[in-house]
């Protein structure tokens, strides 16, 4: 059967969790590459493991952006391409709608689910007022979607920025981007409040660099919050999200530079990764 798309997964010490994302994705349908960068521990090979037909790639360098380029030069030429967080459970039909519509679009994306339950009090209330963010009302590129032949050509090579899906978002108006309910995926949210912090700060970040690029914000951010202003039940919720984003702003005003380039990934959802 020929592939119907390239799936890049770029996968920086993910051995713990990388099996369970390759082994539903084992399809002819789909031409998976893995690319292993500045990894540690035993990722590339539990790949090849868990997906012998996938082209595992290894690299020194870290950084996601150089990753997802080094895969994108060995995509299947006049395919559309998907690209898959490493952490991230889905399934080659769940992609394949994603595909789908891209007839009529350059690019396309999934809904997310936000799985919170195993996180403490104050991240869940977070996640409850961040999710009312209209922003999220066409869908969510971070983690996963598709790019049609000429979507691909218009973003690729990506810059190095940190806010990649950011980045790849921005590119495309809203004319230009599907919006695909029945693509839903699960992420999972931090499970303390120091780790939202981090993850929240290097977000912002990145949204920032994307936005010194010349790419237009989203906006949304406003509307949330006076829809949660003119709901007293939401109230509580939104107190814990503007603490929480203040004290981001507040961190990211006083960092030095040096600061800037850190890598600060979630990975107290992560089981105990395997190593060799």
């Amino acid at each position: 059967m020929t592939p119907l798309a390239t799936v890049l997964i770029p996968a920086w010490n993910e051995a713990g969790v990388i099996a369970q994302t390759l082994a539903p994705l084992v399809d002819p349908r789909l031409h998976l590459i893995v690319i292993a960068n500045g990894c540690h521990d035993a990722t590339a090979a539990v790949a090849r493991t868990a997906a012998p037909q996938a082209l595992v790639l290894e690299t020194e360098r870290p950084g996601k952006t150089h990753a997802m380029n080094l895969g994108f030069a060995h995509a299947l030429p006049g395919l559309p391409v998907v690209c898959l967080d490493a952490d991230l459970a889905t399934t080659p039909e769940m992609i394949l709608s994603l595909v789908a519509a891209l007839d009529t679009a350059l690019a396309a994306c999934g809904l997310m689910q936000v799985d919170s339950s195993r996180s403490q009090a104050l991240v869940r209330a977070y996640m409850r007022a961040w999710a009312h963010n209209p922003y999220f009302n066409r869908g969510k590129f971070g983690g996963l979607f598709a790019l049609s032949v000429d979507g691909a050509a218009r973003v690729f090579p990506l810059p190095e920025v940190t806010a990649d899906d950011e980045w790849v978002r921005r590119s495309f108006t809203a004319a230009e981007t599907a919006f695909v309910p029945a693509c839903s995926f699960t992420a999972r949210a931090p499970r303390d409040l120091a780790t939202l912090i981090r993850v929240r700060r290097r977000s912002l970040r990145g949204a920032r660099a994307v936005q010194a690029s010349g790419l237009r914000a989203p906006g949304g951010l406003v509307s949330m919050l006076r829809g949660a202003a003119l709901r007293p039940a939401r109230w509580p919720d939104l107190a814990v999200f503007i603490a929480v984003m203040a004290l981001v702003r507040l961190q990211l005003a006083l960092e030095p530079r040096t600061a800037r380039s850190a890598w600060e990934r979630d990975t107290t959802n992560r089981p105990t990764e395997v190593t060799q």
